[in-house]
């Protein structure tokens, strides 16, 4: 997976959270205006496939994407590399009813000496 930012969206059930991440070296770092998501995706023939923990950081918000405070999600999923864009799906250790569909697409390089 190519390093960036990417744009994610996560639905669950008939709802959703939208916001940034940024991804290097395979490690993921991004919130939205309900919860912040980091772990590691890992990308083999085609397939993604990784971690992450999605925590709850807004206490006055509806909890939009399940009553969890934190859920730990195995990811499994695929990767477009010609439209920089993906589709995963995630299910939570101990929360059986947790199930996620992520997608993102690729925002831009990261900021570095050279382009800033």
């Amino acid at each position: 997976m190519q390093d960036g930012m990417y744009w994610l969206r996560f639905e669950a059930y008939d709802r959703t959270e939208e916001g940034v991440a940024v991804v290097r070296r395979g490690l993921v770092n991004g919130g939205g205006s309900v919860y912040v998501w980091q772990g590691r995706l890992t990308l083999e023939d085609g397939a993604m496939r990784g971690h992450l923990v999605i925590r709850k950081w807004n206490p006055q918000a509806p909890p939009d994407l399940g009553m969890f405070k934190t859920a730990n999600l195995d990811i499994d999923g695929s990767l477009d590399a010609s439209a920089r864009s993906f589709e995963m799906e995630g299910h939570a250790h101990g929360h059986h009813v947790v199930h996620l569909r992520i997608s993102g697409h690729w925002l831009g390089e990261l900021a570095d000496d050279d382009n800033i």
